[in-house]
């Protein structure tokens, strides 16, 4: 006769393991948060950076493009450089963008003449950017950088003569100063910046 059967004792699941799956749904929320949380700070860290590398470029190139105007404008022979009308000269003139125009170049083969602005001359501060000030003749400049036409400039000139009354050709000067403002597109924000560069030419080219 066999013994009869036990019924067999199941043993009782450590606590440890019984809530081990939720635990682990909990880290991976917890992870998925941290990881959505570092995303997202990289990313604005990267746009950021995109931001300040473009503008930097684009500064380096308003600054090497204004160098190459003021450039070309003080190798020019000294008489052939007009002298900026008196303030309150009528810039809308049919002779006007003739007789006061600078013949500079974009390139070595394309015309892009400058046209001075009546004086006196404006400083950085009398700007309210992005506002052209109402009393210049506004050249309007284009430039391909980082993509077609995406840079504008803005640019003023105005060539002053220096030359005492009655002073011989060392002592004869003309200023040349140069403002200008320069606009980039940001996504859908424009922004503006500005500056300026002087300098001298004399008659006798020892400054």
């Amino acid at each position: 006769m066999s013994a009869p059967s036990r019924p067999v004792a199941r043993m009782a699941r450590p606590r440890h393991l019984r809530s081990r799956r939720g635990l682990t749904i909990v880290e991976v929320t917890i992870a998925i948060g941290l990881i959505a949380i570092v995303s997202t700070s990289l990313i604005a860290a990267s746009i950021l950076i995109r931001r300040l590398t473009e503008t930097a470029v684009y500064q380096s190139s308003v600054a090497a493009t204004m160098q190459g105007y003021l450039e070309q404008i003080k190798n020019m022979p000294y008489d052939l450089l007009p002298i900026s009308p008196p303030a309150g000269t009528d810039r809308a003139a049919g002779t006007y963008a003739t007789m006061y125009a600078v013949p500079t170049q974009k390139d070595d083969v394309t015309a892009d003449p400058i046209i001075l602005s009546p004086l006196a001359p404006l400083t950085v501060a009398d700007l309210t950017l992005p506002v052209v000030p109402s009393t210049v003749y506004d050249n309007v400049k284009t430039f391909d950088v980082n993509r077609a036409g995406d840079l504008t400039i803005h640019i003023w000139t105005w060539i002053q003569d220096l030359t005492p009354a009655g002073y011989g050709a060392t002592q004869q000067a003309k200023a040349i100063t140069i403002l200008y403002m320069w606009q980039v597109q940001d996504g859908s924000t424009t922004r503006s910046y500005s500056g300026v560069i002087k300098n001298l030419r004399s008659l006798v080219p020892t400054y």
